[in-house]
């Protein structure tokens, strides 16, 4: 290897940089106060970085718990002084010590399969954070309870099926139960948390699971988007394709933000002009910075509204500690959760057809100059062929998750809640599309990767680093061969591909 191809893949490694943050226990703890958490805070937690309760929050929820009581026993409480749901007219004794372990046991009922460890992390964080912007009357023994488990890593069991966007019920309280020491945790918990009726219900009263699949699925998705931008810029460098669709006078002309900035990343990947092979391309190269800078746009969006709601109280009942008054009102219905949700839903499928427009540019003789599908020449060889067909059946499923979840409706509890914002059904399509998207730019990538091979383009110095880099994980073999491997390689090479060469965001 040359000297300076040498140093292109060190830098594409980061060995020539001092050793990265490395989020772990050994990282500082991420604090909390009820102020909101961001996506690198998501990360830190999600990775093993530990939590900790401010300690004027602690203070301030003291004293509130002291002040919800004193309300409580002025005015009727939906969920202390009644049942629930279709419940909510019963009066409950106040002398009745079971109430608030009863609601819990009832409403730890979820299904599915495990929800990852990480997520349950950043679950619980959310719900701490959200505590500690005041509103829930709780007592400040479970907020402690949730820093020590965090601490511990005694992690709940929390299973995927159970929210409809209305609060995520089963999982809090199946979390309040391993508080208590009814429930196992992953690692031996070293308190155990009472839950008494002023506990219970505000400790469920949150969409907390919601947010922390949404957050994890957002931090994929930033990786694979800004990796997109990589795989584009490959693709266009093998094809040939007329620079004019990245300028900045085209950047300008979609009027949103986000698509200036996409095609500014995308001159600085390209760098040194060249003569195109066309006056216009497909809409895959054309049209690109408008396509990926809408799901940029939606991206940004969820992302805002995500961590604004960790820093939001909308526990219902709400204390309203200025009025000395308990609000009953609807604010854990995520309608704009889910919409914003099935947004980016929508964005991510209608990008699908352009990356299928690249792929099919680069198997294409007419754009590339190479044989059919990248093959070796040999008659009747089917080279990357079959590519297309793995691509097309990822750009099905991506339409498919992109049917709206917010559109749906249901009636429940007897009539007591008569719709839901099905935002949790709306996040669990959106992780599945992250794994359709994933697959459809891998495809590309392992394309553009041997299109780039075979043709023996010059590349720019930034785009010459992903190109050292997937020389090394995935060598090009043009005769006809099992894909599998190649296919397998390239997703996993794809969601660090920008490291080292864009920006970071």
């Amino acid at each position: 290897m040359r000297e300076n191809e040498q140093s292109d893949l060190q830098q594409f490694r980061g060995e020539d940089h001092q050793e990265s943050d490395h989020f772990g226990h050994t990282d500082p703890p991420v604090q909390v106060d009820g102020t909101g958490l961001r996506i690198a805070d998501f990360d830190r937690i999600a990775n093993g970085a530990g939590v900790r309760l401010a300690p004027d929050s602690l203070d301030r929820l003291r004293r509130q718990h002291r002040q919800a009581r004193e309300i409580s026993e002025r005015q009727p409480v939906y969920g202390q002084s009644t049942g629930v749901g279709a419940n909510r007219f019963v009066e409950i004794d106040e002398h009745d010590g079971e109430h608030g372990l009863r609601l819990l046991r009832s409403h730890a009922a979820d299904a599915g399969s495990d929800v990852p460890a990480e997520t349950v992390r950043v679950m619980l964080a959310i719900r701490l954070s959200q505590l500690a912007a005041s509103g829930s009357g709780i007592s400040p023994d479970v907020a402690q309870g949730l820093e020590q488990m965090l601490r511990d890593d005694a992690l709940p069991i929390i299973r995927t099926i159970g929210g409809i966007g209305t609060a995520d019920l089963a999982a809090l309280a199946s979390t309040a139960l391993a508080l208590n020491g009814e429930r196992s945790t992953t690692r031996p918990l070293s308190v155990t948390v009472s839950f008494g009726r002023d506990s219970a219900l505000p400790f469920m009263s949150s969409s907390a699971l919601t947010l922390a699949r949404t957050a994890r699925c957002l931090a994929r998705l930033r990786e694979l988007e800004r990796s997109s931008r990589v795989v584009a810029a490959l693709s266009a460098t093998a094809v040939r394709a007329n620079r004019q669709a990245f300028s900045r006078q085209a950047g300008r002309a979609a009027v949103l933000p986000a698509v200036a900035r996409v095609a500014e990343e995308m001159r600085g990947l390209l760098e040194e002009e060249s003569e195109p092979a066309r006056i216009q391309d497909p809409f895959g190269l054309r049209a690109y910075i408008q396509s990926q800078g809408a799901v940029v746009e939606a991206m940004d969006r969820l992302l805002n509204l995500v961590e604004v709601l960790t820093s939001t109280a909308q526990e219902n009942p709400l204390f309203d500690f200025e009025s000395l008054s308990a609000v009953h009102h609807g604010g854990f219905h995520q309608v704009s959760l889910g919409l914003a949700t099935d947004g980016l839903n929508l964005a991510l499928a209608q990008s699908a057809p352009l990356v299928m427009s690249r792929i099919t540019m680069l198997h294409d003789p007419m754009y590339t100059g190479a044989p059919s599908f990248l093959a070796d020449g040999t008659d009747g060889s089917s080279g990357h062929m079959m590519l297309e067909y793995i691509a097309a059946s990822a750009m099905a499923q991506l339409r498919n998750t992109a049917q709206p979840a917010s559109i749906n409706t249901v009636v429940l509890s007897q009539g007591a809640e008569e719709d839901a914002s099905f935002a949790t059904q709306a996040v669990d399509q959106l992780e599945r599309a992250a794994d359709s998207y994933q697959m459809m730019l891998s495809i590309e990538l392992l394309s553009a990767h041997r299109a780039l091979d075979v043709l023996d383009r010059t590349t720019s110095s930034p785009l010459n680093r992903a190109i050292l880099h997937m020389r090394e994980v995935i060598p090009v073999v043009t005769a006809d061969h099992d894909l599998r491997p190649d296919i397998d390689s390239a997703s996993r090479a794809l969601p660090g591909l920008a490291h080292g060469i864009l920006p970071e965001a």
